[in-house]
């Protein structure tokens, strides 16, 4: 082969590698949504109403929430060089009640269905 010919296949090889890499992002893309779609089998479905209704429950749940409260925080103290007390760490005491506060609001949202239920429901597909 003479130097234009190698030339020749040089381009010839570059742009079916590049169809070639179109198609790998083009499967890569396909086999994450089929890894998403296997993840998402067995979870529950929700509309977008009620996906809706939860994020405004949760959010009006953790806005409500007084984040003011001085017992909801502990505060360790320092003490600088030149005698200043400053707060060396706050750490957030309140998440237990908020996370009640939260799963309260989802469950005046939803009725929650006893296990039973839900194992009735699925022999009853079947």
């Amino acid at each position: 082969m003479n130097k234009e010919e190698l030339n020749k296949e040089i381009e010839k090889l570059k742009v079916s590698l590049e169809a070639h890499e179109e198609q790998v992002k083009d499967l890569q893309h396909d086999l994450g949504t089929a890894m998403q779609r296997l993840e998402d089998v067995d979870k529950p479905k929700l509309t977008n109403k009620q996906f809706s209704s939860i994020h405004e429950v949760i959010e009006t749940a953790i806005s409500d929430f007084n984040f003011n409260e001085p017992e909801a925080y502990q505060l360790e103290y320092g003490i600088d060089y030149d005698g200043k007390v400053y707060a060396d760490s706050i750490e957030f005491d309140g998440m237990d009640t908020l996370t009640d506060n939260v799963i309260q609001a989802v469950e005046k949202l939803f009725g929650v269905a006893d296990e039973s239920d839900d194992e009735n429901a699925s022999t009853e597909v079947n």
